[in-house]
């Protein structure tokens, strides 16, 4: 049987773009890639990759450019948007049996969960995970809050037996590129003695992350039913970490 890869969207703290990157690394694996994936929103106090569906449906149902485009996206990847549907964490689990006997043909199920491991289900849900992806920011609150929680997960993990999840995997984003290295130094050498595991791909601080859809057309670049144009991908490095979460995941 096809075997089925979950990854949740986790973070102690909220407000370090776990939403966005997962939009933003669904539209490019589903899209541009040919993974099959699709998404359950957890994150129970905004919801707001489902938000952002009916946003862009809307928008695109109201723009003539929109609908060109996504016409000219079926005739190229002869693919359907990817589906988002929202969960509670404790019911994540009962959504992602709908999703695979819906389709069994799903290559990853990326699940956004709420920023605080306290909330009711959160924390089953990340143990039966595959893995748990996490964005980091250089702040010291963010950052003590980030590696308690994940230690935390890691220490119940020892010694029991039959639990999916195999590993945590950081990765630094909002990053300034014109900041001093020294304070994101410092934190990954920390978390390397924990053990902790750290992607090579850093995603920067940009204003591209927010644009959306919009009925004047503008460009945009985050959407759950395109992938992130070309022009605005460069310098994002959002296709460099979906290639090295591919490498590992093994796509």
């Amino acid at each position: 049987m096809k075997q089925t890869l979950l990854v949740a969207m986790s973070n102690q703290k909220g407000g370090v773009g776990k939403s966005t990157v997962t939009i933003l690394l669904a539209g490019y694996l589903h899209y541009v890639k040919g993974i099959n994936v699709a998404v359950v929103d957890c994150d129970t106090l905004q919801h707001s990759i489902s938000h952002m569906r009916g946003r862009d449906m809307q928008t695109v149902e109201k723009t003539d450019g929109y609908k060109q485009l996504m016409m000219v996206q079926w005739e190229n990847i002869r693919k359907k948007a990817y589906s988002v549907v929202d969960s509670t964490p404790a019911d994540a689990r009962d959504k992602i049996g709908e999703l695979l006997e819906a389709d069994p043909n799903l290559d990853i199920i990326l699940v956004d969960l709420p920023g605080s491991l306290s909330s009711d289900g959160v924390f089953k849900t990340i143990i039966n995970m595959d893995y748990v992806l996490t964005p980091v920011v250089a702040d010291r609150i963010v950052m003590q809050s980030t590696m308690s929680f994940a230690t935390a997960v890691l220490d119940y993990l020892k010694g029991k037996s039959g639990i999916p999840l195999k590993d945590f995997l950081f990765f630094w984003n909002r990053v300034d590129r014109r900041a001093s290295t020294e304070v994101y130094d410092a934190y990954r050498k920390i978390m390397e003695r924990l053990n902790l595991k750290v992607l090579e791909t850093v995603l920067p601080e940009s204003r591209r992350f927010d644009k959306e859809l919009s009925v004047k057309g503008k460009p945009f670049f985050r959407s759950t039913l395109f992938p992130p144009p070309q022009k605005l991908l460069k310098g994002s490095c959002i296709d460099e970490l979906a290639d090295e979460l591919c490498k590992i995941l093994k796509f």
